[in-house]
C-alpha cells in the first residue's frame, strides 16, 4: 500500500469492481435500430469500489479496495490511479482475465448510461482474502453484484462491529442473494432505479428496503437529492447541491464514499448525508467519476454558504 493507506490501519474497505470507463459524447441515448454518432472524450479510471474509496481517502480516511484486474494496461492504469489517491490495494487480485472496462456515455446534460462488459473472475478476491484482513476495519462496502460470494466477508465484518453497507443499483436487484445480503446489512445506498423494484415510490421503497434488515436506507435521487431513513428511524430528505453536471458518471459511488466516512467518525446520518450530497454534487462537474473529489476544506465552505449543519464538523 502506499500513501495515506500505507501509513494506517484500514478503516473502511470497499468490495467490488474497479474499471476503466471509456467516455463517449453522445446527442442522446440511442434507440433500438437506431445508428448515432459518438464523441470519444478520454478514458477515466472508475467503478464502485474504487470511486467510494477514493472519495472516503480524499476527505482524510484510511480506505482499502478489495477487487480484481487483469494482468494488463487497464489494470495497471487502475491500480496506479488508486494509489496515487491513497488508496489501499494490497487486496487487489490480478487475474488471467482483461480488466472490466465499460463505455459510459455522456448525454449533453451531463447524464450517462453505462456499458460494462464481465467482471474478471469475481470470486477471487475472496478466495484470497483473509478474515483477519478484516481486523481494525469499521466499515465495509459491498456491491450488489458481488452476490452470495461476499456473504461470509459481509456476516465476518459484522461479528467483528463493523457497519456492513450494501450498495444496490438496478443490475444489482437481480442476484439471487439480494434477501440475505440485505439481511446481513446496516446500511443500503440505493439508486432511484433499483428503488423501483421494491416499492412504486420512494418512501414504500425505503420501509421496504428497512424491514428486509438494514437500519439505516439512503435513496439516491440525483438532482433530486436523497432520502434518509436514519438509524433512528427518522425519515428525511436532503436536498441536492446546485450544479450544473459535466459528468455524472460515479457521483453514486462518491456519495456513498462520503456517508461512509461521517458514520465512522459518529457523525448523525443527517449530517452524513448532507456531506454525501455535497461531495456528489461536485463530482458531476468535471469528467471522470474522480475529477473531482472535494476536500474537507471545499465541502465545509460549500456547507456553510448552504447553511447546512454539517458545516461546524468541517474546516
Amino acid at each position: 500500500m502506499t500513501g495515506t493507506a500505507a501509513s494506517r490501519r484500514l478503516e473502511y474497505l470497499a468490495f467490488s469492481g474497479v474499471t476503466i470507463d471509456l467516455a463517449v459524447r453522445v446527442p442522446r441515448v440511442p434507440q433500438p435500430g437506431e445508428r448515432i454518432g459518438m464523441v470519444p472524450l478520454g478514458e477515466y479510471a472508475g467503478g464502485m469500489a474504487g470511486n467510494a474509496a477514493s472519495a472516503f481517502a480524499t476527505l482524510g480516511g484510511a480506505a482499502g479496495v478489495v477487487s480484481t484486474v487483469g494482468d494488463d494496461v487497464r489494470g495497471r492504469i487502475a491500480i496506479d490511479d488508486l494509489r496515487a489517491r491513497g488508496v489501499g490495494t494490497t487486496w487487489i487480485c490480478t487475474v488471467g482475465e482483461p480488466t472490466l472496462w465499460t463505455i459510459a456515455l455522456l448525454t449533453p446534460e451531463g447524464d450517462r448510461t453505462l456499458l460494462e462488459f464481465p467482471v474478471p473472475a469475481p470470486e477471487a478476491k475472496y478466495e484470497r482474502f483473509p478474515a483477519g484482513a478484516l481486523d481494525g476495519v469499521r466499515f465495509i462496502h459491498v456491491g450488489a453484484s458481488e452476490g452470495a460470494s461476499a456473504l461470509p466477508v459481509m456476516e465476518e465484518a459484522r461479528r467483528q462491529g463493523a457497519t456492513v453497507a450494501l450498495d444496490l443499483e438496478s443490475l444489482g436487484v437481480e442476484i439471487a442473494a439480494i434477501p440475505e445480503m440485505l439481511g446481513a446489512s446496516d446500511v443500503v445506498f440505493v439508486n432511484a432505479r433499483a428503488a423501483r423494484a421494491f416499492g412504486d415510490d420512494v418512501l414504500t421503497a425505503v420501509e421496504r428496503l428497512h424491514d428486509l434488515g438494514p437500519s439505516t436506507i439512503l435513496a439516491t435521487g440525483g438532482a433530486a437529492g436523497c432520502t434518509l431513513r436514519a438509524q433512528d428511524g427518522r425519515i428525511s430528505r436532503i436536498p441536492a447541491h446546485p450544479v450544473t453536471p459535466v459528468d455524472t458518471t460515479g457521483a453514486g459511488d462518491c456519495f456513498a464514499g462520503a456517508f461512509a466516512f461521517g458514520r465512522t467518525r459518529g457523525w448523525p446520518d443527517e449530517e452524513s448525508a448532507q456531506l454525501a450530497n455535497l461531495m456528489a454534487a461536485i463530482s458531476t462537474t468535471a469528467m471522470g467519476s474522480r475529477g473531482h473529489l472535494a476536500t474537507q476544506g471545499e465541502l465545509g465552505m460549500l456547507a456553510r454558504d448552504a447553511g447546512l449543519a454539517v458545516a461546524g464538523r468541517l474546516p
